[in-house]
């Protein structure tokens, strides 16, 4: 090969032909890009590789498929559980499990479990939204109950224990009944209850006031009533005037006051051996006093 044939490049030796391969492979490779956002994306997508060694015999080497790595976070949870809680709150509100059907009355003696549950008012209410000690403060504002207690059992029951203010004194207050417990305590009739004292007034003495649970009439007025009726079970009704007190007319007219203290079984049995010794002279129309039983007098007129 002569000079002038390698200038005019028409004869190549081996060496040119290497260089001049290896020149095209280095323009045809791009360039790594240095964009950070392309190494992020690249890493992201990095996959779990298994590789599994076939037996010597065939010695070949297999390579499957990566399988993408699955990581739950924080954020996932808690939105799953918000959905849960969702679900929950609507399944709770379109239920008929969790709404009190009728609750159930125990205890109760002159009132019926019809009227406490319209006191209550907690039927057909959300389980939930019933609190026991609300309940009983709205039962005790009631006169006829003393105490109650309520008792919450899942899904909706509502269980409601009374104490009742009892009648013991069935007052005619010129025209209106009442009925009294021991404690003065007035309330509307129920119906009949047995061995109910019985006392009327021909002139309104009982003092009713917007709160029903203050006493209508001083207790020992009551006390004085169940007293007196007891030591004369042959009286059925008792009379009462605010100046003289409790008293009665007997068969034979004769009109009797006995207060409101004192031992009554005392002034009874006074009462008794003066009726004897007025009707051995036959004397009828009195009027006889034993408001104090150290003193007692009675008069021809009345």
């Amino acid at each position: 090969m002569t000079l002038s044939e390698r200038t005019l490049g028409r004869i190549q030796t081996r060496a040119d032909q290497v260089r001049k391969r290896r020149a095209k492979l280095v323009r045809e490779i791009e360039p790594v890009s240095k964009d950070p956002l392309l190494k992020r994306r690249r890493r992201k997508r990095t996959r779990r590789r298994f590789d599994f060694v076939l037996p010597t015999g065939v010695g070949v080497e297999a390579r499957l498929p990566a399988i993408p790595s699955i990581r739950i976070g924080i954020r996932l949870l808690t939105i799953v559980l918000l959905a849960s809680m969702i679900l929950a709150f609507v399944r709770v509100l379109t239920s008929n499990d969790f709404y009190v059907e009728q609750a159930k009355v125990l205890g109760n003696k002159m009132l019926s479990s019809a009227q406490t549950r319209s006191m209550a008012q907690v039927d057909g209410n959300l389980i939930f939204n019933i609190d026991p000690q609300r309940i009983v403060d709205q039962l005790k504002q009631y006169p006829e109950i003393l105490s109650a207690e309520v008792d919450i059992r899942w899904p909706n029951q509502v269980e409601i224990s009374l104490v009742e203010r009892e009648p013991v004194v069935e007052w005619y207050d010129a025209g209106r009944t009442w009925w009294m417990s021991a404690d003065g305590v007035a309330f509307i009739q129920y119906g009949s209850w047995p061995d109910i004292v019985k006392v009327q007034a021909q002139a309104p003495v009982l003092h009713v006031f917007e709160d029903p649970l203050i006493p209508v009439i001083k207790p020992e007025v009551v006390s004085a009533a169940v007293d007196l009726s007891a030591n004369l079970p042959e009286i059925e009704i008792l009379s009462y005037d605010p100046m003289y007190g409790l008293g009665f007319q007997d068969s034979n007219g004769r009109i009797v006051f006995f207060g409101i203290e004192g031992d009554m079984t005392v002034k009874v049995e006074m009462y008794r051996q003066l009726v004897e010794r007025l009707s051995a002279r036959n004397i009828n129309q009195v009027a006889i006093f034993l408001m104090n039983q150290d003193r007692p007098f009675y008069r021809l007129e009345w």
